[in-house]
This record gives C-alpha cells, sequence and structure tokens, in this order.
C-alpha cells in the first residue's frame, strides 16, 4: 500500500511541476507581448520566479522523495534496468540541479532584470524562458526514457 501512494505522489508531483514549468514559460512569453499595455516583465519575473522557489522547489523535492523511497522499496538489491538507471541517475542530479541551481539563477536574472532597460529586461526574461524550456526537455526526455523502459 505504502509503494502505490509513493508512486501517486511522485506521479502527481512530477504532472505538477511539468505544468507548473510550462505555465510559468507561457505566463513570461505574455508579459514580453503584453509590456506595451502596461504590464511591467520585471513584475511578472518577480511573480514567476517566487512561484518557482516557493511552489516549484518543493514539488520537485517531493518527486525526489517518492522516488527515492519508490526505488529502495521496490529494487532496493535487484539488479537495474536501464530505464531505471537513468531515471534514478540523470533524474536525481536533474532535480538537485534544479533545486540548488535554478533559485540562483533565477535570483541573480531577476536582480539583473530591476536594474536594467526594456531591452536589456526582454533579453533577461527570455533567458529565464529559456532556462524553463530547457527544463520541461529534460523532463520529458525522462518520461520518455522510463515510459519506454528501455532494456
Amino acid at each position: 500500500m505504502a509503494e502505490k501512494v509513493a508512486l501517486f505522489l511522485h506521479v502527481l508531483s512530477i504532472a505538477t511541476w511539468f505544468g507548473g514549468l510550462s505555465v510559468m514559460a507561457v505566463w513570461l512569453r505574455k508579459s514580453i507581448a503584453f509590456n506595451d499595455s502596461g504590464i511591467a516583465m520585471d513584475k511578472s519575473l518577480e511573480s514567476v520566479h517566487n512561484l518557482n522557489v516557493r511552489m516549484m522547489v518543493p514539488v520537485a523535492v517531493l518527486a525526489l522523495a517518492a522516488g527515492f523511497y519508490l526505488l529502495m522499496s521496490m529494487y532496493g538489491g535487484a539488479d537495474k534496468q536501464l530505464w531505471l538507471l537513468i531515471k534514478e541517475r540523470f533524474g536525481s542530479l536533474f532535480i538537485l540541479l534544479y533545486i540548488i541551481g535554478f533559485p540562483i539563477y533565477g535570483g541573480k536574472l531577476l536582480k539583473k532584470a530591476k536594474a536594467a532597460d526594456v531591452s536589456a529586461k526582454t533579453a533577461i526574461v527570455k533567458r529565464y524562458i529559456h532556462t524553463l524550456n530547457f527544463s520541461l526537455l529534460l523532463i520529458l526526455v525522462l518520461i520518455l526514457a522510463v515510459t519506454f523502459k528501455f532494456a
């Protein structure tokens, strides 16, 4: 029963994380488009960064914790297949980098955006969007590897 709850939490947190990153990327793209209408890009970037730090990072921690529990309870001593090794090593490394690196990098971009002019703010927001999209791509690669269960 505990494995089923952990699997549910793991899948739920991955889905929430993926959806949240997608929404944040779209939100920032819209902020660039609506900047001429008076909606400030730096305020949108600040809101997205705060959402990322306060919601997406804890969701990533939950995904990591549930994933480790599943690995230890279901595949603890067994020889692991390739898809499980990819999930365990690459997925864990990516989540740790996301938890540690993204808030630091996003905070630096946010500080730069507050002191920049409009064209520089656009470039900074686009850099944040590219980082979000790269994170989404890595999550998709992990989901693909786990779905096809490469032997």
